[in-house]
């Protein structure tokens, strides 16, 4: 259920934060080198990072990624409203698949 939702949100999370690239440089005068380069790494960061989810690292370092992307607002304002959406469904998905594991361990044992 994690690989599931996590790489989800993170998959849409970088498409977003692609996005926000063009609109960084056109409405907020952010450079464009710098906007490429920020927007790029933490972009791919979130493609790269539900390769961890068979090795176990892929839930810290995409809680790790998110508050890097929150940070982006202080350029980019409208990346608060996405970040903190992204940031959202995150937490979210994972808290609802655990209790849901949970929820099953519970009723047919561990698997």
């Amino acid at each position: 259920g994690q690989r599931i939702i996590g790489s989800s949100v993170l998959i849409f999370e970088a498409i977003a934060i692609w996005l926000a690239i063009p609109v960084a440089i056109q409405n907020h005068n952010i450079d464009p080198t710098i906007a490429i380069a920020v927007g790029g790494t933490l972009g791919v960061l979130a493609v790269l990072i539900p390769a961890g989810f068979r090795r176990g690292w892929a839930v810290i370092a995409g809680s790790v990624l998110q508050p890097f992307v929150l940070v982006t607002a202080f350029w980019v304002i409208e990346m608060l409203f996405i970040g903190g959406l992204f940031a959202g469904l995150w937490a979210g998905g994972l808290f609802l698949v655990r209790r849901a594991d949970q929820i099953r361990n519970q009723r047919f044992g561990p698997q």
